[in-house]
């Protein structure tokens, strides 16, 4: 960091990422454990409250520093620099945002816009899970007798017809242990949500479709239950209110899905597997004219990249119990397939979207490209099987871009191909 850098971070003023101080004390290991446990920041020792620079003996600082952190656990890694502005020192403290929850004698301190104050036990279980520090599904929750018989039945026929395990009655009770729905002798949270109706324990466990007709919501519908209940009511409600769309193809009338169902399923399920429990929110799912957004309390965890995601499950054991029951098929290929699934479509884009406390899969419609004139013009060409350089010819369009065109109309299903290399023909099925 150079002079510019920092005169700019003083402009900036204090805020919940940077903290002027004269000189450092004991209680900056305070700053320093509400910084990483929040989003990370620098601490500038050497500018007064004022953003006035004042200047510091920075060895003297680092030895206070140095003694200050030994406080925190885990240890943060911070990193110091020293600017000189005119003849007056400035020691700047890169504060790292953490991956695990730090403390202090047992007290996890945050920093809330520029003060510094110490985490309510609910604060702590909602950043921990958010962390990834513990697994919120395996705590024990319930007496067993919260269980209902019925939903453990239909758990155990849904595996043996998903994985085709069939286990005997007598051994359930081992099986759910197994899975850490039970521990203890007492249902844990992941057996609560799949194994009971859930929101008399776990109130924000459930759903909410939303429809938004010109940015105002004109019809809502809540749904309850055990988890895999919920997404199976959820799903056939949205499917109700979508569209099918027809494409007239020759003399044939084709229908296509206003979104693509897998997709959509799938994103459902993710929402409800991988969602934060400790935040007081539901999930939520909004209808718009041209878009659906599907929103689940608690970001991504730390370290996944959209770009290439793979499975940190912050609910391992619900996961599990997904799994078993058939809901999830593969670990860590959610984000892939749904974004695959879109491509195959053709009439919708996908976009993810993360935040520190939710995470939203948005869904766009894009019905006004389905079919141009050129479109049309090769459907018609194609009641005869041709080559895309005959197609090429016959329109007066490259054959890169009649290439493009015609993987488009694949990806709607509305045309095929036969053969191999320049042998490749195109075609439109006959209706089944």
């Amino acid at each position: 960091m150079d002079v510019n850098e920092l005169i700019m971070l003083i402009k900036e003023g204090e805020n919940e990422r940077i903290e002027f101080k004269t000189k450092a004390t004991k209680d900056i290991a305070r700053e320093i454990c509400g910084l990483t446990n929040a989003n990370g920041g620098h601490i500038l020792i050497g500018v007064n409250a004022e953003g006035k620079i004042t200047g510091c003996n920075p060895k003297r600082e680092l030895e206070v520093i140095s003694s200050a952190i030994q406080a925190i656990t885990p240890p943060v890694k911070i990193k110091t620099k020293t600017v000189v502005v005119g003849n007056k020192n400035v020691l700047i403290v890169e504060v790292p945002k953490s991956e695990t929850l730090c403390s202090i004698g047992g007290v996890a301190y945050i920093r809330i816009g520029s003060g510094i104050r110490p985490l309510s036990i609910q604060e702590i279980l909602m950043l921990s899970s958010e962390l990834g520090v513990l697994t919120w599904d395996e705590f024990p929750a319930l007496e067993l007798d919260e269980m209902k018989d019925e939903y453990v039945e239909w758990f155990f026929s849904a595996m043996e017809k998903a994985r085709g395990r069939k286990i005997k009655r007598e051994d359930w009770p081992r099986y759910l242990r197994s899975a850490k729905a039970i521990k203890e002798n007492r249902l844990t949270n992941a057996g609560a949500l799949f194994f009971t109706d859930a929101q008399e324990f776990i109130p924000h466990s459930g759903c909410r479709i939303v429809k938004i007709v010109n940015d105002e919501p004109v019809w809502s519908k809540e749904f309850i239950g055990p988890v895999w209940k919920i997404i199976d009511a959820v799903f056939t409600e949205l499917m109700g209110h979508f569209k099918t769309l027809e494409v007239v193809v020759g003399t044939k009338r084709i229908k296509l899905p206003e979104y693509p169902q897998r997709a959509v399923r799938e994103a459902l399920i993710n929402a409800f597997a991988h969602r934060n429990y400790t935040l007081p929110s539901d999930i939520r799912i909004f209808i718009h004219p041209d878009k659906l957004v599907i929103r689940n309390p608690g970001g991504l965890m730390p370290g996944v990249d959209l770009s290439d995601p793979e499975h940190v499950p912050r609910n391992p054991n619900l996961c599990q119990l997904f799994y078993d029951a058939g809901y999830i098929e593969k670990y860590g290929y959610g984000i892939r397939m749904i974004r695959e699934e879109c491509r195959r479509h053709g009439l919708v884009s996908v976009e993810f979207k993360s935040s520190p406390n939710k995470f939203e899969v948005v869904f766009k419609k894009r019905t006004e490209e389905l079919l141009d004139d050129v479109d049309r013009k090769i459907l018609e060409l194609l009641v005869i099987p041709r080559r895309s350089g005959e197609i090429s010819e016959a329109i007066d369009l490259s054959k890169p871009a009649v290439v493009e065109r015609l993987k488009k109309l694949e990806s709607l299903g509305l045309i095929r191909k036969t053969g191999k290399g320049a042998h490749v023909k195109y075609f439109i099925p006959s209706p089944l």
